[in-house]
């Protein structure tokens, strides 16, 4: 895990997010968020609580007489598990129409030095997205009843989010740029890095109002974080701007997104 790179990687996501012509693709995963949720909220919330409290820990809680802590663990759970979903529904068109889309107008613009070695990975990358999903939703299931042990609540949900992140994006963002060589190689040595930025968009994911942003913002950030790695990979001169004291100074970035 490299701190510096995540760092500079976290940061100039920061600086360009603020530039409006990016938001013509950043917005449809916030449209995505807000929308799903709202439905799911208004159609299955009272439903899946009602599973849940036939599922443990529920059961382990209403066993031994605590039916009020059961209904709120219940009542809480379906409320997550539906803001995983609609994470899930965000983060997949990020990555399978989004994160690629991004990395082509910032290697244009702001990464010039860097050439594109990427092929048409649709159905690959369909394949990684569909299964880290099912893998995501199925294990946040299976250690639901590890709930229970104080802490786990908050790091499991995060956990798992911030996993699924890294799985997904880090594959989307370098497929244009990167040959599978340099593919196998980046996600293998940005692992950790790819991890802790997975796990900034999860903690975002769960900040309320900011969490209906998260899935777009993590987009940027892993577009940003495959541009950089491949830079260093390739040995290359960054072309993205200047570090000066701790601040990324990028040129006319406003007026050469487009």
């Amino acid at each position: 895990m490299d701190l510096v790179f995540v760092t500079r990687v976290f940061w100039r996501s920061l600086t360009l997010v603020r530039n409006p012509a990016l938001w013509k693709l950043l917005a449809i995963p916030v449209a995505i968020a807000i929308g799903s949720l709202v439905i799911l909220l208004m159609t299955a919330l009272q439903p899946l609580s009602g599973q849940f409290l036939t599922m443990a820990p529920a059961t382990w809680l209403i066993g031994i007489g605590w039916t009020g802590v059961a209904d709120i663990f219940a009542w809480v759970a379906a409320w997550l598990m539906l803001f995983a979903i609609s994470y899930a529904l965000a983060a997949l068109v990020s990555g399978l129409l989004i994160v690629s889309q991004l990395t082509d107008r910032l290697g244009r613009t702001v990464y010039p030095q860097l050439h594109r070695h990427g092929s048409d990975r649709t159905f690959q990358s369909a394949w990684v997205s569909t299964l880290s999903t099912v893998i995501y939703l199925g294990g946040w299931l299976l250690t639901l009843p590890l709930w229970l042990v104080p802490g786990l609540a908050f790091v499991l949900p995060v956990g798992w989010l911030a996993w699924f992140n890294a799985r997904t994006l880090s594959f989307d963002a370098l497929t244009n740029y990167a040959n599978d060589a340099e593919l196998v190689a980046a996600r293998k040595r940005y692992r950790g890095s790819f991890f802790v930025l997975g796990a900034v968009g999860a903690l975002m994911a769960h900040i309320p109002i900011i969490g209906f942003f998260a899935a777009s913002f993590t987009a940027l950030m892993f577009a940003v974080a495959a541009l950089e790695a491949l830079t260093q990979q390739r040995g290359q001169s960054d072309g993205a701007g200047e570090v000066v004291e701790g601040e990324i100074i990028i040129s006319s970035t406003r007026e050469q997104i487009r």
